[in-house]
């Protein structure tokens, strides 16, 4: 045969056999004559050295090869493609492409084969991704499509949708799939999903509109505030976006904002459906499309209603007493100015009463806030009852109260109006069914003559009126300019007084407390005086009621309780048995609400035994709030200090109300005493109250004894102790000591 052949290069002959088998059949590349490749299979039996033609072989070669190019393209379609392709094969990764492992954070896919499955879910998806798969596998179903979270190989949560179906690989059954990563979609889903819940559930109103300001959608609020049901408002030009409800001021400031800003919010008045107009405070934002086109416009607004009546009814309460409804004292500061203002133009005169009420502390601590409300309102009606409709009235605080008159024709004008307001107040109050006497004390002041502006004139009414109270109260008095230097000296007389206390100017008196029966000392009561650097010694009745009105009542309490437990404390120590120390407690004591502290402390402090410290307390204070009383003054008991009613009689209880409290002596007042023993009533009154107490189980006190019948009254009729200048004045504590220390029973009392 004439036939040139060679092997292709690509179709040389293995160098080495590997096989122990006769021989191999291989397919070759022969090149003819003509050039053209030709496959053939070569038959080659070893040890026999000869070669055999079996057949033409390029058909089938060429088919393998183009099933080669496919498998090749199939390959790489798999390993670029954009979605995960993955085989799951007994529960474990048996096959992933590059994206699946981009997928779950691993550097190549080779890493993922064998890693289970359950390793890359989150615990709360495993048991929903088995089931799936068993389905499968069972030919329960062929495919099923699904979303769950899985887990990266850096720890974080991805979710996937994940597409598999039944498949063999490798010859036994398997799960087939693809993973796609849609974590923002379900992102975005679940925003949008809070968003509606939001826009359906706000509170606020929300109105999405077009460009053209044409209602696309409202929520709920939005139908609940203006009345416009969705279907109802929807494809309506809508005012509130336009502006339409605005000031044309407002409108241009939105327009303005919108444009440049993309953001507005103002107040606006819009409709209801039932024609009512209301005040809405509106926030609107554009939204833009990307290429900066206004595509929607969002508002967000509320019904300003029940703000706007809530502040109409803050500036009425800012400026008028809620109690009374007559102004306050800001609101007539505000008014008085306006008034001065107008009468320096008209040159015109004004007038100004200020009005206190007496005796009205005294009603209020004893029947309490709610009684003394409605006195002060009863007193203002009558007040009101006797003005004119140009008159402007105020209450400034507790029991004060002012009136202006606007151009008097003259004084004469405010001093008769001075005497209706009296004599009104004069009348009994009727209140929870008891009769209440109170009366009126009224200071004025004119302007220009008094003063220029409201402070001055308001200053000078004040003084007027304390005036008034000085000179026996149910009057009124014209301001003098004599009357500023008497204030002035109050003034610096106040300012010592908070001063006194850092620098140790007070100290104590005490006076002796005398037994009726065998004349001896039984207690002292600690009475504070101010040594004041340049006034000398200053007794309580000057300071004391500043004290009380300023709140230094508290602190100076405190210091006298702190003195009196270590002053008894030394004279035990010398060996004298003094009986008890009585130190008087003010209501703003009783009330401070860290009583017990102090007490204890002063106790503690000090080594004195609770049985020698007995407090003495007004009528009236306890009277203030009952129940409270009962229960500090059982737990004041319960220290082992005794306690007394001081100045018993002059308030509202009686003997019978006084039982229900822990005591274990009352005090009869000094108005009482000096009456006795000629004074038939006097004398009825504290043998009653003698003989009653000592029913009780009280002691029975007496202070104000100033002569010897007196006390020999006193004496007979059962009195265990008397207290009194005919006994000892207020001293010092040496003083105390060097009188009565061993002392004999004092004549007036012997016999």
């Amino acid at each position: 045969m004439n036939w040139l052949f060679r092997l292709l290069p690509q179709a040389k002959l293995p160098r080495h056999w590997s096989s122990p088998a006769l021989g191999f059949a291989v397919a070759v590349a022969i090149v003819a004559a003509v050039a053209l490749p030709h496959w053939m299979v070569l038959l080659l039996a070893l040890g026999l050295g000869c070669l055999v033609w079996l057949a033409a072989a390029t058909p089938l070669i060429q088919a393998d090869h183009a099933l080669r190019e496919s498998e090749h393209k199939f390959r790489t379609f798999v390993e670029q493609s954009l979605v995960g392709l993955y085989v799951v094969q007994d529960g474990k990764i048996a096959y992933a492409n590059a994206k699946s492992a981009e997928l779950l954070a691993y550097d190549t896919p080779e890493q993922l084969i064998g890693v289970p499955v359950a390793n890359l879910t989150h615990p709360d998806d495993i048991a929903r991704l088995q089931e799936n798969h068993r389905r499968r596998l069972s030919g329960e179903i062929s495919s099923i499509r699904y979303t769950y979270r899985a887990i990266r190989r850096d720890g974080q949560i991805v979710w996937a949708d994940v597409h598999g179906s039944l498949c063999e690989y490798e010859g036994r059954p398997a799960i087939m799939g693809v993973a796609l990563d849609v974590s923002q979609q379900v992102e975005f889903e679940h925003q949008s999903r809070l968003a509606n819940r939001v826009f359906d559930s706000a509170s606020e109103g929300i109105v999405m509109t077009d460009a053209e300001c044409r209602i696309e959608a409202v929520n709920p609020a939005f139908t609940r505030i203006t009345g416009y049901t969705a279907e109802e408002a929807r494809g309506k030009l809508s005012r509130m976006m336009t502006g339409e409800g605005a000031k044309s001021k407002v409108n241009r400031d939105m327009l303005s904002h919108l444009a440049r800003d993309g953001h507005w919010q103002g107040e606006m008045r819009d409709r209801r459906k039932s024609g009512e107009w209301y005040p809405a405070w509106l926030s609107i934002s554009t939204v833009r499309d990307a290429d900066r086109n206004i595509t929607n416009y969002v508002g967000v607004f509320t019904d300003n209603t029940a703000r706007k009546e809530a502040e109409s009814r803050l500036q009425y309460l800012a400026s008028h007493d809620s109690l009374t409804g007559m102004l306050n004292r800001s609101g007539l500061m505000v008014r008085f100015a306006a008034e001065i203002e107008r009468a320096a133009v008209a040159s015109r005169q004004l007038a100004l009463l200020f009005i206190d009420l007496d005796r009205f502390k005294t009603v209020n601590d004893t029947l309490g806030h709610v009684a003394g409300d409605q006195l002060l309102v009863a007193a203002s009606e009558r007040m009101r009852q006797q003005l004119k409709h140009s008159n402007i009235a105020a209450r400034l605080g507790g029991d004060e109260f002012t009136v202006l008159l606007d151009d008097p024709p003259s004084s004469g004008t405010a001093a008769r109006l001075a005497e209706r307001l009296i004599a009104s107040m004069s009348q009994p109050f009727v209140i929870e069914g008891q009769e209440m006497f109170v009366t009126a004390s009224i200071g004025i002041a004119c302007y220009p003559a008094d003063g220029t502006d409201a402070n001055t004139l308001l200053k000078n009414a004040d003084v007027a009126m304390y005036r008034a109270k000085e000179r026996g109260k149910n009057n009124f008095q014209f301001f003098t300019s004599d009357m500023n230097a008497e204030t002035f000296e109050q003034m610096l007389l106040e300012n010592s007084l908070r001063r006194a206390l850092e620098r140790g100017e007070f100290e104590l008196y005490y006076q002796p407390q005398m037994a009726t029966a065998t004349g001896r000392l039984a207690g002292v009561e600690a009475l504070i005086r101010w040594r004041h650097p340049e006034l000398g010694l200053v007794l309580p009745t000057t300071f004391i009621t500043l004290a009380e009105q300023n709140g230094l009542i508290v602190p100076i309490g405190a210091w006298v309780m702190r003195e009196a437990c270590r002053q008894g404390r030394a004279w035990l120590d010398a060996g004298w048995d003094f009986g008890h120390i009585a130190v008087n407690l003010s209501a703003r004591q009783f009330s401070s609400g860290d009583l017990l502290d102090t007490i204890r402390g002063a106790l503690e402090r000090s080594g004195l035994p609770p049985r020698m410290l007995e407090f003495e307390i007004t009528e009236s204070t306890i009277m203030h709030n009952p129940q409270e009383a009962i229960t500090l003054l059982g737990r004041i008991r319960d220290m082992g200090v005794a306690l007394s009613i001081d100045d018993f009689g002059t308030g509202y209880s009686s003997l019978a109300s006084l039982k229900q409290y822990p005591l274990d002596s009352l005090k009869i007042d000094r108005s009482f005493v000096t009456g006795i023993p000629h004074d038939a009533d006097d004398v009825a009154i504290t043998e009653a109250i003698i003989a009653i107490a000592h029913k009780m189980g009280l002691q029975v006190v007496a202070e104000g004894v100033e002569n010897s019948e007196q006390a020999e009254f006193l004496r007979r009729a059962g009195c265990d102790i008397a207290q009194g200048f005919l006994l000892g004045r207020p001293m010092p504590a040496s003083e105390i000591a060097r009188q009565y220390i061993e002392m004999p029973a004092r004549k007036a009392l012997a016999h």
